[in-house]
């Protein structure tokens, strides 16, 4: 019995997709909890825009991921 190991576990997009999950996750939980933990009301506000901006960022990114390079799928 020879096992194929070239074989890809996930395609290029699911990859990419997981990535953006993982990215997202991060970044979002180190926002929340600094927003959390902050006591000073103006640095959080600085936060809550820095936020808005890491939010509008992913969502452009996002859009791109998904209707980027479906030619190239499968290189």
């Amino acid at each position: 019995m020879v096992l194929n190991v070239n074989k890809k576990l996930f395609s290029k997009k699911t990859s990419r997709l997981l990535g953006l999950a993982a990215f997202v996750a991060t970044g979002g939980g180190l926002i929340v909890s600094t927003a959390i933990h902050e006591e000073n009301f103006y640095k959080t506000e600085i936060l809550i825009t820095i936020g808005c901006f890491y939010a509008i960022s992913l969502l452009d990114h996002y859009k791109k991921l998904i209707s980027g390079d479906d030619l190239n799928e499968n290189k």
